[in-house]
């Protein structure tokens, strides 16, 4: 898939039923399986505010089935993790024991490896040669890729989806 940019232009308002992410952006495209994700991003939001966000979405199939890495500047139950929503509340897969990925405004690099047989989500920011967030979880098997954020805003560039 070619580079691509994008702003997240407005926040999204969480709403309906299922807690989940508001504002995404998802791209048009077959179903991907396993693959690698790659972005530079950043939060337009004040660093003052810790659970600012941006997120990558992955294995996206509906509104209410997606898994989604949720960066942020602190860590607790609901930040900076890897979620399954699967027609219910979303649900961490990893466990809060992470560092912080995202305590300024600046760009970052992130690549996330999904590889649906193991289970395997592996998130890597920056130079990281070990995962700053990993979980495995086989319910989704395949999807779209989308960026966005859970209530604020944030910038995307430098897009590119690799099928392995």
């Amino acid at each position: 898939v070619a580079p691509a940019t994008a702003r997240a232009g407005r926040s999204g308002v969480p709403a309906g039923p299922i807690r989940r992410p508001a504002g995404l952006a998802i791209l048009k495209s077959d179903p991907f399986t396993k693959f690698t994700f790659e972005v530079d991003l950043r939060s337009e939001e004040p660093e003052t505010l810790l659970v600012r966000d941006v997120e990558l979405i992955v294995d996206w199939q509906s509104p209410t089935r997606f898994y989604y890495v949720h960066l942020a500047a602190k860590v607790d139950d609901v930040h900076n993790g890897i979620f399954l929503v699967n027609d219910a509340d979303r649900k961490r897969l990893d466990r809060p024991t992470s560092t912080p990925q995202l305590k300024d405004k600046a760009w970052h690099h992130v690549k996330l490896e999904r590889d649906p047989a193991s289970g395997g989500i592996a998130v890597f920011v920056d130079d990281m040669s070990k995962p700053a967030l990993q979980a495995t979880d086989s319910t989704l098997q395949s999807g779209r890729v989308g960026l966005g954020s859970f209530d604020e805003t944030g910038q995307f560039k430098n897009v590119v989806v690799r099928t392995n």
